[in-house]
């Protein structure tokens, strides 16, 4: 195990939440990018699991306003 903090109850918190992430990789990864293959591939813009308009993570804002 390595140290990330130096809390212990914090590096334990964050060895737990990696373990999670991990897991859920394993189980819904081949899916995800099954879908996300299947939707690049049919040139959809839509995203695969909601049906939706996919929402930009950001916005670039005009630096001279």
């Amino acid at each position: 195990m390595s140290k990330v903090y130096d809390d212990p109850k914090y590096n334990a918190a964050f060895e737990r939440c990696v373990d999670v992430m991990a897991r859920l990789l394993q189980k819904y990864g081949p899916q995800l990018l099954g879908q996300m293959q299947e939707t690049e591939k049919d040139g959809r813009t839509q995203s695969a699991a909601s049906g939706k308009q996919p929402v930009p993570v950001y916005q670039e804002f005009d630096k001279a306003a």
